[in-house]
């Protein structure tokens, strides 16, 4: 063995194979190894067995320095000695290598980590290994699965989120298709996934759960949808219920827009157009009054003294405003005061969407005043979402949805992946330093 084949073989870092020699291919960095097994012993009978001959296997390996690397990997045939066994003859497995895939197994484990820690498409990662997409997938179920279904990645959960994301977008002939995400607000990681957002979905959900872990829950916080409300019922009835923070003030803020796009329409027959005064403010009136900058306020008042007559809108901004209040209160009593005066001067508003407000906000009243008690919100989730969206864009929509499940639990799921090492940092001198 000369040095540099010895040289090649710490690079190459796969025990038990001998490099044979290095070509430069077509694009490609070509790498010839071979086993170095000098005995085995047949699977069937266990009978000491001869080498017959060898046959080669190209697989994709590691990239190096730049350059794709292919491994043809000469694998000895063994034959069993005795007449009598059915074995015959059989090629002997390598470690480093799958069955059937084309892929070294570090090769798989990087592309599972591209595509599921690194949120990368598998059609650029298949690109760069040089194999198909479905090799890269395959990869990617193989060593991310376990990684996915590890009944250590959760864990207990005291706190936990619930909220829905867009699956699918609408078609000619269907409807859009959502997901539910379930999140350890506590611990920052999606749970599980899972398909359809209605309340037996959550509640099938709920029954296929450990009920030891599901006793262990805590509080939930959820949006201001009556399906996961009654979906959390019977298997989390214990658990304190939180209306998240977020949606509650977006259902206020859902109130005023629809309140001035109906005032809109009845002043000037049209919808909002740029100089319109109240299009003018239309983010001025779901600011909080409190973050309006400089001539903000002013601008607002002249907004709906100009195309406010009644003053509906200005009734829908008010409200809107005691929910703020309510919610920012420092004590549950105090927010219970605010939020009562609020729901009682909703309900009897003319104005029939405010009205609705009111009515929303005497269903949740519970659900809201938990937040004071528990200081549990939906934000984890929603920083989450942006990581599932994240999983979204990068695969151009996705048809199957366990594929889907598995890259958003492999990219929020926070699963421990294999440990890698950090090489030392290389600092660069200081300027002048050896002056």
């Amino acid at each position: 063995m000369t040095d540099g084949i010895a040289m090649v073989e710490l690079l190459l870092g796969l025990p038990d194979m001998r490099v044979l020699g290095v070509a430069e291919g077509d694009d490609e960095l070509v790498v010839t190894v071979e086993t170095t097994a000098q005995r085995a012993w047949c699977p069937t009978c266990g009978a000491r067995a001869e080498a017959q001959d060898r046959s080669t296997r190209s697989v994709r390996d590691l990239s190096c320095f730049g350059r794709p690397v292919r491994l043809d990997v000469r694998r000895r045939r063994w034959r069993c000695r005795e007449q009598m066994c059915a074995a015959r003859t059989w090629t002997e497995d390598v470690d480093a290598l799958d069955t059937t895939a084309v892929l070294t197994r570090r090769a798989g484990a990087e592309a599972c980590r591209q595509v599921g820690q690194q949120a990368r498409p598998v059609a650029a990662v298949a690109r760069e290994f040089g194999v198909c997409w479905w090799t890269v997938m395959n990869a990617v179920i193989e060593h991310g699965t376990p990684l996915a279904d590890d009944p250590g990645r959760v864990g207990s959960v005291d706190k936990l989120g619930v909220d829905e994301t867009s699956f699918q977008a609408a078609r000619p002939g269907r409807a859009t298709r959502y997901v539910t995400g379930l999140v350890d607000l506590d611990g920052r990681r999606m749970i599980d996934l899972v398909p359809g957002n209605s309340a037996a979905d959550l509640r099938g959900w709920c029954a296929r759960a450990d009920p030891q872990w599901l006793a262990g829950i805590g509080v939930v916080a959820t949006d201001l949808a009556e399906s996961y409300r009654n979906g959390l019922s019977p298997h989390l009835d214990r658990a304190t219920r939180v209306a998240d923070p977020f949606h509650v003030v977006r259902a206020a803020n859902r109130c005023v827009d629809q309140v001035r796009r109906r005032v809109q329409n009845e002043q000037l027959g049209h919808r909002g157009r740029k100089h319109d005064p109240l299009y003018r403010i239309r983010k001025l009136l779901i600011a909080g009054s409190e973050r309006l900058v400089a001539g903000g306020t002013q601008r607002l008042l002249l907004g709906l003294r100009a195309g406010d007559p009644n003053n509906e809108i200005l009734g829908a901004w008010l409200a809107k405003e005691s929910v703020r209040d309510a919610l920012d209160a420092d004590t549950v009593t105090d927010a219970a005061v605010l939020l009562d005066k609020t729901i009682n001067g909703c309900l009897a508003d003319p104005v029939s969407e405010i009205r609705a407000l009111g009515t929303t906000l005497r269903r949740w009243r519970t659900e809201i005043l938990a937040h004071h008690v528990t200081a549990a919100s939906n934000g984890p989730t929603e920083g989450l979402n942006l990581l599932v969206k994240e999983v979204k864009r990068c695969g151009r929509g996705f048809e199957n949805f366990e594929h889907y499940r598995l890259r958003v639990l492999l990219r929020a799921g926070r699963p421990t992946w294999p440990q890698r090492p950090s090489p030392p940092i290389l600092r660069t001198p200081r300027p002048h330093a050896h002056a």
